[in-house]
């Protein structure tokens, strides 16, 4: 009787191992399978945070680059317009240089009686020029026969103006006058300028 106990009793004793060894087994891979679950959802988190992180670092780098380039056309486009002002402005230089030497030349005299010629002079008609200029002119108005009143004007080149208020007729060959109209000339349409794009032509 003792030996059917004791075999009845390792018959339960080996059936609750085996049953707990299943339990056990069953509990180590639900386990396993929700640490797997648990890792793979941290991992798909953290990989959408560093996303995140990469995608505002990139964005952040885009419009420091965009800043930094915008900053650095400008930057160009100043240095472009500050080189062009002064070559314009040692160019003028040279030329109202060029005019001031002229009108000391045998070339001058030959310009205001060219100029003389264009105008249909009248008894009632009076000039202007520089102090400097009022013999040269008269001589030359001589040469013509006429003895027109001449005015002083401040002109710092040369030249002269005739007025015939009488017939409203006016007159410039003021060289003054012509270096302006050639400097605003040259400033719109000469080419040499930097656009607003900020390219130079």
């Amino acid at each position: 009787m003792e030996n059917y106990e004791e075999k009845i009793l390792k018959e339960i004793d080996r059936d609750v191992s085996s049953n707990a060894g299943l339990v056990q087994s069953l509990v180590e891979g639900e386990t396993k399978s929700l640490r797997d679950d648990q890792i793979a959802f941290y991992k798909e988190a953290l990989k959408k945070e560093t996303d995140t992180y990469l995608e505002k670092e990139l964005s952040d780098l885009r419009l420091y680059a965009a800043t930094k380039s915008s900053r650095d056309k400008m930057n160009t486009k100043k240095k472009l317009l500050s080189l062009r002002q002064s070559l314009a402005d040692k160019l003028f230089a040279d030329v109202r240089s060029d005019l001031m030497a002229f009108v000391k030349t045998d070339g001058y005299k030959a310009y205001l009686s060219h100029h003389l010629a264009k105008i249909d002079v009248t008894e009632k008609g009076y000039f202007l020029c520089r102090p400097e200029d009022k013999a040269l002119l008269e001589s030359l108005l001589a040469e013509k026969g006429f003895h027109n009143a001449i005015h002083p004007e401040y002109l710092e080149i040369g030249g002269f103006l005739y007025r015939d208020r009488a017939f409203q007729i006016e007159y410039s060959c003021s060289l003054d006058e012509r270096l302006a109209d050639q400097i605003e000339w040259f400033r719109n349409h000469s080419g040499f300028k930097v656009t607003e794009s900020g390219e130079n032509a």
